[in-house]
């Protein structure tokens, strides 16, 4: 009897999923309850630059308010199963390490007077981008096409959390990152599908 522990639907990947979804309700609890917790984590641009490049992966799991971890604690776990039927889940979560800190950098590059910036739907927005780009297909297209209109409306009416604008350019990065490197992927793979794949205020500031 075979004891594999198979990335896309064994029990490593499940594990995983669990263990992100614990961290980051843990953080967005831990930022929401302790001012010093949020200011150690949270992505701040002159940090970053001094060194402090772990926020590059932290600010995604903080939050503004319990709304604002609420709706994306929700999408997150959405997703996760969704990636977990399509077969996607293992090399998913494999790639979000390398996709949250180019989408922090994208984001911190496009936006030049964002100063900080904390929230998971810019990571968010990549998974979503990543899956279809690795699905491919007609049905994929549409959903992507569908995704830049969204896209395009928030760049026109951008909305709030907590009083602060939505990042919008967050989750424009995230669905660059994300899309470029699924393309990537299929490119490498010579262009066919992955096997088993089923049919700011005064400071500068912003939320995803």
């Amino acid at each position: 009897m075979g004891t594999g522990l198979a990335v896309g639907g064994g029990r490593i990947a499940p594990a995983a999923a669990a263990g992100l979804t614990l961290a980051a309700a843990l953080a967005a609890w831990a930022g929401l309850r302790w001012t010093v917790a949020f200011e150690a984590l949270v992505l701040d641009r002159e940090a970053v630059l001094s060194g402090q490049v772990w926020r590059l992966w932290s600010g995604h799991l903080l939050h503004l308010d319990a709304r604002h971890a609420l709706v994306n604690l929700g999408a997150l776990a959405i997703l996760l199963p969704l990636a977990a039927r399509m077969r996607a889940l293992g090399p998913l979560l494999w790639t979000s390490p390398l996709l949250m800190p180019a989408i922090a950098l994208g984001t911190l590059a496009a936006s030049p007077g964002l100063q900080w910036y904390a929230g998971l739907s810019g990571l968010l927005h990549g998974w979503v981008a990543w899956l279809l780009v690795r699905r491919g297909g007609a049905l994929a297209a549409a959903c992507m096409t569908l995704l830049g209109v969204k896209l395009a409306w928030e760049a026109m009416a951008p909305g709030m959390v907590a009083g602060l604008p939505v990042a919008t350019s967050a989750h424009q990065v995230g669905v660059l990152a994300g899309a470029s490197w699924a393309l990537a992927s299929r490119m490498a793979r010579g262009g066919t599908r992955p096997a088993n794949t089923s049919g700011g205020d005064d400071r500068g500031g912003s939320a995803a």
